[in-house]
């Protein structure tokens, strides 16, 4: 009789083993199914619905980037402003470094923009004096970076105000082109050696005679004072825009041990905000007029310099200015 029992019990306990897990692969398969129903409409949202009318001025331009940029996630970085200072302080209000970067998460995705700005970092001579020597491998990744950005809803957006401004055409392989060149045209800073490029100077930095030339992106700032090459010695300005971590700063610095008294960029932005401002600013903007922006609650302004090189119209310099 207990063997009979034992047998009926133990029938039991792998009839409800086999319900349990049939309805574990049930809630499994359903939450998948759901997990992958909510990702296809957060893609569709963000990606799939049509863009804002277009608008016909920068400042509302600016406005409107700054709703479709997708927020930098708090995770990949940290920022501590320390101690403020002065333009012509010789002291360090900073001991510890601007930034901590979350290499690993920044790292996670390929594909990102910002993984596709960073790759390019290593491209460049810093030196203005000694030429690039710019490979098969260096202009791929220039595309590489440039078709991630233009396929965000930011650089969407800002094209098509160029295009409507007649300023660029409409076709995909066009606006690829001109902003290769815009941006990627080696050019010289002198002795017609070809040491030089908007994006170098803007997205990165250079020396020359002792100067630092650029420095106006936190990405790169971040990487360099990582690697012990720059050294922050505090704020001079800080427009905080309302999101998290997310702001322009003036500031104080040395680079390579070579002082700059003054310096600017955004804090936590986006490469596509970013070359989208200075890209819009420095081609619709009057010769010696700031182009006037507005992120979130940052009243802003872009100043933007032209270099001519053999015809062509290039970014001599562009940055955040604040009030």
């Amino acid at each position: 009789m207990d063997t009979q029992q034992h047998q009926t019990s133990s029938s039991d306990n792998n009839c409800d083993s086999d319900k349990c897990q049939k309805i574990k692969r049930f809630v499994i398969v359903g939450l998948l199914i759901t997990i992958g129903i909510l990702s296809w409409h957060f893609y569709e949202y963000f990606h799939g619905k049509p863009l804002p009318p277009t608008p016909d001025d920068v400042l509302t331009l600016s406005q409107a980037l700054f709703k479709e940029e997708t927020a930098t996630s708090p995770y990949l970085f940290k920022v501590n402003v320390q101690g403020r200072t002065k333009s012509g302080a010789h002291d360090d209000r900073a001991p510890g470094p601007l930034f901590e970067l979350h290499n690993d998460l920044l790292a996670r995705d390929a594909n990102s923009t910002t993984a596709l700005l960073q790759r390019l970092f290593n491209n460049y001579e810093l030196d203005v004096a000694v030429p690039d020597m710019i490979t098969a491998e260096h202009e791929q990744e220039q595309l590489d970076f440039l078709r991630a950005v233009m396929n965000t809803r930011v650089m969407k957006l800002s094209l098509r105000f160029l295009a409507n401004k007649g300023i660029v055409g409409s076709d995909y392989d066009e606006q690829l082109k001109f902003l290769q060149e815009l941006w990627f045209t080696p050019y010289s800073r002198g002795n017609g050696i070809m040491g030089s490029s908007s994006f170098e100077h803007v997205f990165m930095a250079e020396l020359r005679d002792r100067k630092v030339l650029g420095m106006h992106n936190w990405l790169y700032f971040a990487e360099q004072e990582q690697q012990g090459h720059v050294d922050y010695k505090g704020w001079l300005n800080r427009v905080e825009t309302g999101r998290h971590n997310q702001f322009a700063l003036a500031f104080r610095m040395s680079f390579f041990g070579v002082q700059k008294s003054f310096n600017g960029f955004f804090v936590g932005t986006s490469p596509e905000l970013e070359l989208s401002l200075y890209t819009v600013c420095f081609l619709t903007t009057p010769k010696n007029e700031v182009c006037e922006i507005q992120l979130g609650t940052a009243k802003l302004s872009i100043v933007s310099y032209v270099w001519e090189w053999k015809g062509k119209h290039l970014i001599a310099t562009a940055y955040v200015q604040l009030p």
